[in-house]
């Protein structure tokens, strides 16, 4: 499928714009894994990315500062911090985010700040609309649980309840990871392993690890369903087509019909006046 043909795949199914652009990416893009950090503004990515890399690579402020997605290769992982969802007034950033999360992620983390208790109705809604476009999602897609150190531990505990409610209600299976990332800085600055224990980064980080050895098994499954669904999709619409032009057939018949009966009557009348 080239270019050209995608363009008017497009336009005839315009609901599978997001697999089909998947897929090509999948074809034709590097083999290197890109994870991608995704959640609302000042929930914390930037700050999650510039600690798992060890370095302050991305820019982290409480003012929005990532308005497209931004990518850095660290130990053969290409990570992506999308643009904070909610920040632009004009929806710019959402979009830019929401391409990075459809099209170039092969891990999605998506990033809730613990101190902003459970999930809203928007973050609820995306969850949902990620999950739909990959059966596998639980290999692909993870919710960290940001800055746990700013709450109390009851309350932890509460807030992570409700958010797996919230899952179960609507039917998203997603692991959970709760971490705090300044706590693990802190703890890494200051040689206090008790903080970086606690920080529960090393949790993330085997997590990290595990994606580069299921890479390959991720993405062959992920085309292979995506090649399903536009298979799908394409004969729904061929159906649909059909079923159209033999509406439209049946429709042009009866006007046909309608057209000669009303012309033979016509014919009809001329010729009683004149035998009048």
């Amino acid at each position: 499928m080239n270019v050209i043909d995608i363009d008017k795949f497009n336009k005839l199914i315009p609901d599978s714009e997001r697999n089909v652009k998947r897929l090509k990416y999948l074809k034709e893009e590097s083999s290197q894994l890109r994870v991608a950090v995704f959640g609302k503004y000042n929930h914390g990515k930037s700050t999650l990315l510039n600690t798992v890399i060890g370095k302050d690579i991305f820019k982290a402020a409480d003012k929005r500062e990532t308005r497209k997605n931004a990518e850095h290769k660290h130990n053969n992982i290409i990570w992506v911090d999308t643009p904070g969802l909610g920040a632009d007034v004009k929806g710019q950033d959402d979009k830019e985010a929401m391409e990075g999360a459809f099209k170039i992620a092969d891990i999605l983390y998506l990033v809730h700040n613990v101190q902003a208790g459970e999930l809203d109705k928007n973050e609820i809604r995306i969850f949902r609309e990620l999950t739909k476009q990959d059966k596998n999602y639980r290999k692909k897609m993870f919710l960290i649980l940001t800055q746990i150190d700013q709450v109390q531990a009851e309350q932890q505990q509460l807030i992570t309840t409700k958010i797996k409610k919230q899952l179960k209600k609507y039917n998203i299976d997603l692991t959970m990871v709760s971490v705090s990332a300044a706590l693990y800085r802190k703890g890494v600055d200051e040689n206090k392993p008790n903080l970086v224990k606690f920080s529960y980064m090393d949790s993330l980080l085997t997590l990290v690890s595990s994606h580069l050895y299921e890479l390959d098994s991720l993405r062959k499954l992920e085309a292979k369903r995506l090649v399903s669904k536009i298979r799908v999709e394409l004969n729904d619409w061929k159906k649909f087509t059909k079923q159209e032009l033999q509406s439209a057939k049946y429709e042009l018949d009866n006007q046909e019909k309608q057209f000669k009966d009303e012309l033979v009557g016509f014919l009809n009348n001329i010729k009683t006046r004149n035998q009048g």
